[in-house]
């Protein structure tokens, strides 16, 4: 990388995470650094790439300029490096994938034969909410992301839905578990842990309490569907995810999952994606039709999921 890929790199991460401090934080680099360079690369080219006096990072025109520019660049030299690995058999390469955090164990069950397959490839895995995933995907940071029940974008590719309805997840010994159905009226008087209002799960959930009219009042939000699940395996609390997001204390029958009769959660899904357009390099093009074709099986698996494409 040269050095004026550098001070570009610099300036698109602080352009994507809207602030020169969580960028420094992110690329662990002083702040100072990076003000540094940014100013120094507008000095070179001779224009502002950023407007001053606002709290967060917004490009100008020259900057936006300056962001394709480097993006344009670092895909060629992906398609080069791509038409390299190709000719090697997959022997070496890159892939980035973004996922949700509920998509680990299905992560763990379909990577393993890719891996070991091609054991030269080096895979990175950044766990993030469905809508940096798809921020991830759309400015090529990631190759392929995995998200819950994508809103629409111009610029996404959706290369595979699976159904993933919105359940109850108790505790076997909970009252509810042996309901055939329950309705979010019913969940009011119950103790719920909930993933945080920033998560795709969450913004459905509000979506089916809007259609019923019905204000859930949860005793615990979090960023955390660890915590989520080890609190409903307590017994204490009962959670609204998806049998995904919970796959493996499921399987092992530490936790039970109950239909909810709302047309909102009953029709959400799970989505591989990728951008719009874009030519994957060889080592995440041979993974895209594994990921999709192992989300399908896994569907098929997994209680009798339905599926589309």
């Amino acid at each position: 990388m040269s050095v004026t890929d550098a001070k570009l790199a610099y300036l698109a991460e602080a352009a994507a995470l809207g602030s020169m401090r969580a960028a420094s934080e992110k690329l662990d680099v002083a702040v100072s650094s990076i003000s540094r360079q940014i100013t120094q690369l507008e000095s070179e080219l001779g224009l502002p790439l950023i407007e001053r006096g606002r709290r967060s990072i917004k490009l100008t025109e020259a900057g936006e300029l300056a962001i394709r520019f480097y993006r344009d660049n670092l895909i060629h030299r992906e398609s080069f490096a791509s038409g390299l690995q190709a000719l090697k058999g997959l022997r070496a390469g890159q892939i980035c994938v973004a996922a949700g955090e509920g998509f680990v164990s299905i992560l763990s069950i379909i990577l393993e034969d890719y891996l070991n397959r091609h054991s030269g490839v080096l895979l990175s895995i950044n766990m993030a909410g469905t809508l940096d995933v798809i921020r991830q995907v759309r400015e090529d940071e990631a190759h392929i992301g995995l998200v819950f029940h994508a809103p629409p974008d111009p610029k996404i590719n959706v290369r595979a839905t699976i159904p993933q309805p919105i359940k109850l997840i108790v505790h076997p010994r909970h009252p509810l578990a042996e309901a055939d159905s329950v309705t979010l009226k019913e969940l009011e008087s119950q103790r719920l842990c909930l993933p945080e209002p920033t998560f795709r799960i969450r913004q459905m959930i509000a979506l089916g309490e809007s259609v019923e009219r019905v204000t859930l009042n949860p005793h615990v939000n979090t960023n955390s569907l660890t915590l989520l699940k080890d609190m409903v395996k307590s017994g204490g609390y009962a959670a609204l995810l998806p049998e995904s997001a919970a796959l493996i204390e499921l399987n092992r029958r530490e936790l039970k999952a109950v239909p909810v009769a709302n047309a909102a959660l009953q029709e959400t899904s799970l989505n591989l994606i990728c951008r719009l357009g874009r030519t994957l390099p060889a080592a995440p093009a041979a993974l895209l039709p594994l990921l999709e074709s192992g989300m399908r099986l896994w569907a098929r698996k997994n209680r009798g999921t339905t599926e589309s494409a």
